[in-house]
């Protein structure tokens, strides 16, 4: 992958990650979206850092926040759910074996 292109999907990352923060922060009761808004902050940061890429970042991302959404019964407007939609996208986005080996590496334990 080219570095215009990786690094169009590092902005595509954080544009979306930043987006769902500040609609989050619209709403009237915070609390609640409180450890989402934790997860954003902590994927923006890495991605930024280029401690993880942009797909595994919105791969963790999504998944923490649909984790959290179902065990605390959150509920996202239209909006949230589009860019929720677009982050599941990304996270996607590798096609072939960049899946393959996103899932390889995803279940890898650490060795003692």
């Amino acid at each position: 992958m080219n570095k215009t292109k990786s690094e169009h999907i590092k902005q595509q990352a954080l544009d979306l990650f930043t987006r769902l923060q500040f609609l989050l922060q619209k709403h009237d009761t915070i609390e609640p979206y409180q450890y989402v808004l934790d997860i954003l902050e902590t994927g923006i940061s890495k991605t930024k850092h280029n401690q993880q890429t942009p797909e595994r970042q919105a791969r963790v991302v999504y998944n923490k926040i649909a984790s959290q959404a179902l065990v605390d019964k959150l509920h996202f407007t239209a909006e949230e759910n589009k860019v929720l939609a677009a982050i599941n996208e990304l996270a996607h986005s590798q096609k072939g074996w960049g899946e393959f080996n996103m899932l390889d590496t995803t279940n890898t334990w650490p060795s003692q």
